[in-house]
């Protein structure tokens, strides 16, 4: 081969890229991620709204049948009630925001880290939710005279439960950096 053919196969080559991206196998992948993603959030949510809902119906029938009453069980029946009502309305928030996204990959992109975003602050939420329930509990206790049972029960059980969702939260704050890893490399075209 002479030099001159040579070069014209070299310009020819250093005119293409040296790699493409497809970007329907992105998309696919994108999309896979923020449905597996919107599956964990309703699942998430569904299992706080029956968990409250069932604890305090639990709590209500438990200081209803036991002789004297115990105020602060009544209390805290009273927030977890109010907890699920929390979790309903930002659930239809979440739900109706959702619409607001294009079907393209940056908009799949962009709603997967808004769920991701969602799901942080909704395990933010129980863990600063907890100290006020125990808090609550240990007061029941105090009241019903089993301060030590109750007060033992309460903290090895939220401890452990403030562990889950510290774990949980870091998991998020994970998967959250990596899709916006993805998101920056498409926006600067890598």
């Amino acid at each position: 081969m002479e030099f001159d053919e040579m070069k014209k196969i070299w310009d020819a080559q250093n005119s293409r890229p040296l790699y493409t991206l497809d970007e329907k196998a992105l998309h696919n992948r994108i999309q896979s991620k923020m449905n597996c993603t919107l599956r964990l959030t309703g699942m998430r949510e569904w299992l706080l709204i029956l968990i409250n809902l069932g604890a305090g119906g639990i709590l209500i029938g438990f200081n209803r049948f036991k002789p004297g009453t115990n105020i602060f069980l009544y209390l805290e029946a009273a927030w977890m009630f109010a907890t699920v009502v929390y979790f309903i309305v930002y659930r239809i928030r979440r739900i109706k925001a959702s619409r607001r996204f294009d079907r393209s990959i940056r908009g799949d992109l962009d709603h997967s880290i808004s769920l991701v975003t969602y799901q942080i602050r909704t395990s933010e939420f129980i863990r600063w939710n907890l100290p006020p329930m125990g808090a609550i509990m240990i007061f029941s206790g105090w009241e019903g005279g089993q301060l030590l049972k109750v007060s033992t029960l309460i903290l090895a059980s939220y401890t452990l439960s403030f562990y889950v969702v510290s774990k949980g939260i870091h998991a998020d704050k994970k998967r959250k950096r990596s899709l916006q890893a993805l998101k920056e490399k498409l926006e600067t075209g890598m």
